[in-house]
């Protein structure tokens, strides 16, 4: 866009020609030749962005790799709890939730499951219970 500005510049157009063709502000086209004029083909890139440094750097991306890859199961929270512990990082469970997804992972509700076959008396015992308690009390007095 600034290539544009810088080409419509030197075939004449004004300030005021150049915005309404681009669709940008006239104070936008004034800062762009300026920048033009001050620092040439450095002032035609992007400048940095404003603000803070993002929290989680890449060291806290490989700390959060090297977690995931345990045999555990983590959960945000956790994560979040163990960045703020080990590297000092204080970020929210929802900011490391996007960064996880960012990373590419992803995740299902964990869930209980038994790690042998129940034994069959137990296991015919606990429905023979379980259809008395589907019935209800019983009515005698």
């Amino acid at each position: 866009m600034r290539a544009q500005v810088l080409r419509l510049s030197g075939r004449g157009e004004s300030i005021k020609g150049i915005s309404s063709y681009t669709g940008r502000s006239e104070a936008s086209i004034s800062r762009d030749l300026d920048r033009w004029e001050d620092r040439r083909f450095e002032g035609l890139a992007d400048g940095s962005a404003p603000g803070n440094p993002p929290r989680v750097t890449k060291e806290a991306k490989e700390f959060l790799k090297e977690r995931l890859s345990e045999e555990r199961t983590w959960n945000a929270p956790q994560l979040a709890e163990a960045l703020s512990e080990r590297l000092g990082v204080s970020v929210s469970a929802e900011a490391v939730r996007q960064h996880l997804i960012a990373m590419g992972y992803s995740w299902k509700r964990t869930r209980y499951v038994p790690s042998k076959e129940p034994d069959p008396e137990r296991e015919g015992e606990a429905c023979e219970e379980l259809a008395s308690l589907k019935k209800g009390p019983s009515k005698a007095r």
